[in-house]
């Protein structure tokens, strides 16, 4: 539209959450779309980059330069789970992006669209996962395309992964997780991997 615009990024690569989002080996378009919006970003005189640069506060902001307008794009951050033995749990992003070894047998607590894409891609890698969810239904959020949740609850029904509904977590141990059931009874579920896909909140 004519404007100059600068974007700082605190890291050093533009894409944000995206990339970990992008990651599962079925993504292979949202992956394309980042490239294609590096392309169009350098492509353009008129839009500076600035990576590596952290704003803290309203004065960081006016030593960048003189601005018309902020705007501020700061994402979100995973809502933590708080419960003993969470520091034996891993985060969602740091499985897509494949910052850790998981075992054979792991669980997915979140059965939300991410936790059930994550058991999916790891489905297809060979493990054997677990989805335990605290609503009644996996993919329950609102603006989720019918095909992408239909397709995700109808593969883990085909395939006979083992999804635990109106399921909380209540602790993580060594090689297994204790869930309350639906009818309030305590279980205990073998596993050798926790993934925390419990959602996110505005950063």
């Amino acid at each position: 539209r004519g404007h100059k615009v600068v974007i700082i990024e605190k890291s050093g690569e533009l894409g944000g959450a995206f990339i970990a989002a992008a990651a599962p080996s079925f993504k292979e378009k949202d992956r394309e779309l980042i490239e294609w919006y590096k392309r169009q970003i350098a492509k353009y005189p008129n839009i500076e980059v600035r990576l590596n640069t952290m704003v803290k506060c309203e004065h960081c902001i006016e030593k960048q330069g003189k601005f018309d307008e902020v705007v501020i794009c700061t994402g979100s951050k995973a809502r933590e789970i708080n419960i003993p033995g969470k520091e034996r749990a891993v985060e969602s992003v740091d499985v897509l992006l494949g910052k850790v070894k998981l075992g054979k047998n792991p669980i997915v607590i979140g059965g939300g669209l991410t936790g059930c894409e994550i058991a999916y891609e790891l489905a297809l890698k060979g493990h054997e996962p677990i989805i335990v969810e605290m609503k009644d239904d996996l993919v329950s959020q609102k603006g989720v395309c019918l095909a992408n949740s239909s397709y995700l609850r109808e593969w883990f029904a085909l395939h006979k992964t083992p999804v635990y509904l109106e399921t909380g977590l209540k602790e993580v141990r060594d090689g297994s997780i204790i869930c309350t059931d639906p009818n309030g009874k305590d279980i205990e579920i073998a596993c050798d991997s926790v993934i925390s896909s419990a959602g996110y909140i505005p950063a």
